[in-house]
């Protein structure tokens, strides 16, 4: 019998294009989705997924069962939604990404406040970097999502909150004595950056260059994708970094961290709520989503 988390599985490894992305974003092993997926295909009695080029895609037999896939849990959606409309204790899934500034900071915060209003139903939040989380957007595996850029054409959104990126080195750093540096200085020392497909290092990269910065000039000497491996780092001085000043906010206020003016530098942005364009939000996304909307600007801020 085919059951509706075997479906799930096959849209989101054929939409995501690799079984290990599946196995991240629905919470289950990386065996776990191929045992899935190998049901299904027994269950049809074809192949459904093929790799080509290194990566995983749909088969002729694959191609004719995904639309239809797709068409069901669509309706298995819209089928949750009106059950939780008529009995209101009914537990259902709010499916969440959110990019890693605000999934390390603010909206956990906010996701339990939600969640004691509702508190039978269930949340799976992902956070990850905006592109891995507009991939599980498009894909259908989330519901919503929440990131740090302005999302590409295919989503819809909402612009949330605004945030600003900021320049920050250790209280012994000499840089730290300084009201204000000149770009090129920053050539000096040794950085440590969010990895490449991170909105804050984009957004970065993008205010520098206006300033006439060579960013493949800069000394980037390590990358990661956790930023408060970057706030350890520098804060026990290891040169200097940019990110959002929520997340450094607590160290400035206990004089570990030092917030360094950049001369003419401004890394203002955006937060945007997405989801798939033309699709309607879920009874659960869209209700979180005004929780959200709803909220004053003065208890979300980011400063």
């Amino acid at each position: 019998m085919i059951d509706i988390t075997k479906l799930k599985t096959f849209v989101a490894v054929a939409d995501l294009g690799s079984f290990s992305r599946a196995s991240e974003i629905l919470y289950v092993t990386q065996p776990a989705v191929t045992q899935q997926i190998k049901a299904l295909e027994k269950i049809v009695g074809a192949k459904l997924l093929q790799r080509l080029s290194g990566k995983i895609v749909l088969t002729d037999e694959g191609k004719r069962i995904y639309q239809i896939a797709k068409s069901l849990l669509s309706d298995y959606e819209n089928l949750m939604e009106e059950m939780s409309k008529i009995k209101k204790d009914f537990k259902d899934t709010l499916l969440l990404g959110v990019s890693m500034t605000l999934g390390e900071y603010k909206v956990p915060e906010l996701i339990a406040e939600f969640h004691s209003q509702l508190p039978n139903v269930n949340i799976r939040l992902t956070v990850d970097n905006s592109q891995h989380i507009e991939d599980g957007v498009a894909s259908g595996v989330l519901n919503l999502g929440i990131i740090e850029r302005e999302p590409s054409e295919k989503f819809s959104y909402i612009k949330w909150i605004m945030d600003e990126v900021v320049f920050f080195v250790s209280p012994e750093h000499p840089f730290a004595k300084r009201e204000e540096i000149e770009p090129e200085e920053l050539y000096k020392i040794p950085l440590v950056f969010r990895e490449v497909s991170s909105g804050t290092r984009k957004i970065v990269k993008r205010e520098l260059e206006k300033l006439g910065i060579i960013f493949e000039r800069l000394n980037v000497k390590i990358e990661t994708n956790s930023s408060r491996t970057i706030i350890n780092m520098v804060k026990n001085g290891y040169g200097g970094s940019f990110l959002s000043r929520g997340l450094i906010s607590e160290e400035v206020a206990k004089n570990r961290l030092i917030e360094v003016k950049i001369r003419g530098f401004n890394a203002s942005r955006w937060h945007y709520i997405i989801y798939p364009e033309n699709e309607r939000l879920t009874f659960l996304a869209s209700k979180f989503t005004k929780f959200l909307l709803s909220k004053e600007s003065s208890e979300i801020v980011l400063k």
